[in-house]
């Protein structure tokens, strides 16, 4: 496949978008979106723009969940992405329902399926990259909507319907995956 060098100054070529939930300083409930991220096991890492709302509060109350919203959700993950929460309560603007977690402090989404329970272990910030926070953070806990465990209490893979950030310095646009998955019995985890 023949291939042309680009001068993109950012390329996002399919990240999961969701919903960081955490209660600020003053304890009410807050929520950004976000798309940079992965997950290894219990730990997570996630990157935030350095001088937002949302990652100078989680530094300071260190619990946040993970929502995963899917696509009937586009209006509040383009809000919750844009509204500083140092403005407006984007829970009452959104008239989205904040549920206490029982194992972090943090609110999980009620509306969202999935909700991962997480607790701040570490910050990291460089020079290098004088705009961005990382943080990694341990998985506390996981809850998943019924409707998407099958009668074992396994997950329904088509059943879950993420949204996929995409875009470069030009654009950036939402995908969505098929309701098609392909089981791989030799997979290279176990």
């Amino acid at each position: 496949m023949e291939k042309t060098r680009v001068d993109f100054s950012k390329m996002y070529y399919g990240f999961p978008v969701f919903l960081v939930s955490f209660y600020d300083e003053k304890g009410v409930p807050n929520i950004t979106t976000i798309s940079s991220s992965y997950s290894l096991m219990d730990m997570v890492a996630l990157g935030f723009g350095r001088k937002g709302f949302a990652i100078n509060e989680i530094k300071k109350v260190k619990d946040f969940v993970i929502n995963i919203p899917n696509r009937t959700m586009m209006e509040e993950i383009d809000f919750c992405g844009f509204a500083s929460g140092r403005n407006v309560n984007k829970f009452e603007a959104l008239n989205l329902t904040p549920v206490k977690s029982e194992v972090v402090n943090a609110p999980i989404i009620n509306e969202c399926l999935v909700a991962i329970e997480c607790s701040l272990t570490d910050v990291i910030e460089n020079d290098e990259y004088p705009h961005i926070t990382n943080i990694l953070a341990k998985i506390k806990g996981r809850c998943v909507a019924k409707e998407l465990l099958d009668e074992e209490g396994h997950l329904i893979y088509e059943s879950l319907d993420p949204v996929l950030y995409v875009g470069d310095s030009a654009k950036r646009a939402y995908r969505y995956t098929e309701k098609r998955t392909k089981n791989f019995s030799k997979a290279f985890l176990k």
